[in-house]
């Protein structure tokens, strides 16, 4: 039987979420912290990444302080730093009131930009 490693984290997000393009490979990606306590109170904080569908949607609607749940494994790159490689991001709770609004006007340029037709 070979190797296996999941795991699953639940915190705050410490800051934005950051959607980014891997030089070498033209990869695009979305990248944040994720800010954990355990039982006893202490905190533990979590670079996490994401690929695929997901990864839009998580650099649209993860703003610092935003809970959310973190389902993957743990990968550490060339440079020696472990990181958590998101296979599912679930956003917990509701979100804030000003990341309603930032999203309904985002989606809202979104659909402005659609119509434009270039010269």
């Amino acid at each position: 039987m070979g190797d296996y490693q999941k795991i699953v984290l639940v915190g705050n997000a410490t800051k934005d979420a950051e959607a980014k393009t891997a030089k070498d490979t033209d990869t695009p990606y979305t990248t944040f912290r994720l800010g954990v306590k355990d039982a006893k109170g202490r905190s533990s904080y979590f670079p996490v990444v994401v690929f695929g569908r997901s990864r839009d949607s998580v650099a649209e609607y993860v703003r610092k302080g935003r809970q959310v749940l973190v389902e993957g494994r743990i990968d550490v790159g060339t440079t020696g730093r472990a990181s958590v490689v998101a296979d599912r991001v679930v956003f917990l709770g509701a979100p804030a009131a000003g990341e309603k609004r930032e999203a309904a006007g985002r989606a809202k340029l979104r659909a402005a930009a659609s119509t434009l037709k270039p010269e």
